[in-house]
């Protein structure tokens, strides 16, 4: 099957909010080292919103369902994260208009707008030590998988992989980007928590469909 409900992407999000949640104090001390150590908690308040508004909601299709989860984030998140995050749920809203169910080209086609439209954003691009490191790697991934014609599951285990490859590479890096960029050479070593943060929602979406 290479098509997805707007149940099946709201259950998907709800497995995905747990997650972040729960990954607050990694993703804090991670940030601790390399940030201001703010990134777990902007994380958890913002996907514990968004929890709140997946458990009270049943949304008529994926378009209304990915928009209202992405002005969530960006209203209660706050900052550059919100930001980030909130656009990575809105930019590539015009993929899924009309689209019910979604297909694998269709929610590729959806990743593939939003990275673009944070690299526009935030005016970032590979190598920068960022989210975007593990977004795009992600996307690459899912938009090869969704051309060969892949069902769901092995979709978004194509974009989990992409995305946990894509935050690994981070490590060796320094940071170039945000607040991180003044902390130099201390960045190296270590991921980027935007980039962790971004694999735990790719993993989280892969490990549903799975």
């Amino acid at each position: 099957m290479n098509t997805m409900t707007t149940a099946q992407l709201q259950a998907a999000l709800l497995h995905t909010c747990d997650v972040i949640i729960d990954a607050e104090g990694m993703l804090t001390n991670l940030d601790t080292i390399i940030g201001d150590g703010d990134h777990g908690i902007g994380m958890k308040t913002g996907f514990s919103a968004l929890q709140t508004l997946l458990q009270g909601r049943q949304f008529e299709d994926a378009y209304t369902l990915m928009k209202e989860s992405g002005m969530m984030l960006l209203k209660v998140m706050g900052g550059t994260s919100g930001v980030i995050f909130g656009t990575l749920f809105i930019g590539g809203l015009s993929a899924l208009k009309d689209k019910d169910p979604v297909t694998v080209q269709d929610f590729a086609e959806y990743i593939d707008l939003g990275t673009q439209a944070i690299a526009r954003r935030g005016k970032v691009s590979r190598g920068d030590k960022t989210m975007y490191d593990a977004l795009s790697s992600a996307r690459d991934a899912m938009l090869e998988s969704a051309q060969a014609g892949d069902d769901v599951s092995a979709f978004f285990l194509a974009g989990a992989d992409g995305a946990r490859v894509g935050a690994e590479a981070t490590k060796p890096m320094q940071s170039r980007m945000g607040r991180s960029k003044n902390f130099r050479d201390r960045t190296v070593g270590h991921p980027d928590s935007g980039a962790v943060s971004t694999s735990l929602i790719f993993k989280a979406f892969a490990d549903y469909f799975a």
